[in-house]
């Protein structure tokens, strides 16, 4: 017996080609039956998608969800004073005490979980912040929404280790609460040196990385040369994540210096997260634009696109939507045709689940059962209409539908 069974479905698979047309049966949260003409006597609910299209639910490989909506309002602007940033001079500074603080990060983080819920995403990695006010209250507070919403989304607790905080975070990360080693190395004064302590955690853990690099207009590649170094020599191949990396797209780079560093990257199974809107909002004249994705992807290397910031000052915009990343990183790159809005379709289903090591993704017999019905019959509709989601089912269970989540599987 099927628990739920969607026919005349469009299924998008990960070599860019559709299969019009078939029934999807899912069961205890898998798919157990692809074909023609499936039993509906057989389910104990049917869905009639009538040829639109299902693509594997998104993933957001890069955001920084615990300091999300801190804009344009006093009360959170003062949040982002208590995180002591100088960066933030905009900010307002009240005392907060840690249970203000706790709940602040709370509110605006559901808030990004279910927005991305909402718009099919499923999966995020979220870069989280410790600071002097913080502390490692941010760290805290996603431990209680993978509770709260593991039935919605997989949170990925991306952690960096600060001195002041490394032998409390080593505790949690013991614990299991860390899912990648993170950090921002080509921002230190020895970047080697930070890279290789990266690494040296990750190692210990055994965990994957995904750090921050070369988030620059200038012409020197030596943080994204030195991780794919490293990454050769620890042999994490395929296990390592760059994200930003606009130094490959710095204004007036050499050609053969950007060629044979992506050269590199791809002998090592790097994956790239290009954070398209936000390094476009960050363009001045100093510029830091996005990185150069249609090379990264020429030379079959891994492309996810994220979200990065959701309405806090490094950007105000967003909403949680990998379809709207996706729409202005086709055209931030010329994707325009068909071939290439289904590569841009690939950066946030396939490339990214890749890029979260993501298990048993796809609209294969045998994977999860976690896929998106979009109001579209291609992939390629799908993005330049910006489609409405009208179903997203995580594990079998049917958890949003035409942007109205189901609340009955919160815990």
């Amino acid at each position: 017996m099927y628990d739920i069974l969607f026919t005349g479905a469009n299924l998008y698979h990960k070599d860019m080609t559709l299969a019009m047309n078939l029934d999807i049966a899912v069961s205890d949260g898998r798919i157990v039956e692809i074909g023609n003409n499936l039993n509906v006597k057989n389910a104990k609910r049917v869905i009639d998608v009538q040829n639109k299209l299902v693509v594997p639910t998104f993933m957001d490989t890069h955001m920084h969800i615990d300091k999300a909506f801190t804009m344009n309002n006093d009360e959170t602007k003062s949040l982002i004073a208590a995180c002591d940033n100088s960066n933030w001079t905009d900010a307002y500074y009240f005392d907060w005490t840690e249970e203000q603080i706790y709940d602040e990060i709370y509110r605006n983080s559901s808030k990004v979980i279910e927005n991305c819920v909402r718009h099919g995403t499923t999966l995020v990695k979220t870069n989280l912040l410790f600071s002097k006010s913080w502390r490692t209250i941010a760290l805290d507070v996603m431990e209680d929404l993978k509770k709260r919403y593991k039935n919605y989304c997989d949170i990925k607790n991306v952690m960096n280790y600060p001195p002041e905080y490394k032998e409390e975070l080593i505790r949690a990360t013991k614990e299991g609460k860390a899912d990648f080693v993170g950090g921002y190395p080509h921002l230190c004064p020895d970047h080697e040196l930070e890279t290789r302590n990266c690494f040296e955690i990750a190692k210990e853990f055994d965990l994957p990385l995904d750090l921050h690099c070369d988030e620059s207009d200038c012409i020197n590649l030596n943080n994204f040369n030195y991780i794919i170094e490293m990454t050769r020599k620890e042999k994490m191949e395929g296990k390592v994540t760059c994200g930003h990396v606009t130094g490959l797209s710095a204004t007036n780079i050499p050609i053969e210096m950007q060629k044979e560093s992506i050269r590199r990257a791809a002998e090592v199974d790097m994956n790239i997260t290009t954070l398209t809107s936000c390094n476009m909002y960050l363009m001045n004249m100093g510029r830091r634009g996005p990185t150069c994705v249609r090379q990264l992807l020429d030379a079959n290397i891994n492309v996810a696109v994220a979200s990065d910031n959701i309405r806090d000052t490094f950007r105000p915009f967003g909403n949680c939507d990998l379809l709207e990343e996706g729409l202005l990183t086709a055209q931030a790159h010329k994707m325009g045709t068909t071939e290439l809005l289904r590569k841009v379709m690939n950066m946030v289903t396939y490339n990214a689940a890749k890029n979260a090591l993501a298990q048993d993704y796809g609209l294969d017999v045998g994977c999860r059962a976690s896929f998106n019905v979009l109001d579209a019959v291609t992939p390629e509709d799908a993005i330049l209409d910006q489609s409405e989601k009208l179903f997203v089912v995580k594990d079998g269970r049917l958890i949003a539908e035409k942007g109205t989540i189901n609340r009955e599987f919160l815990v």
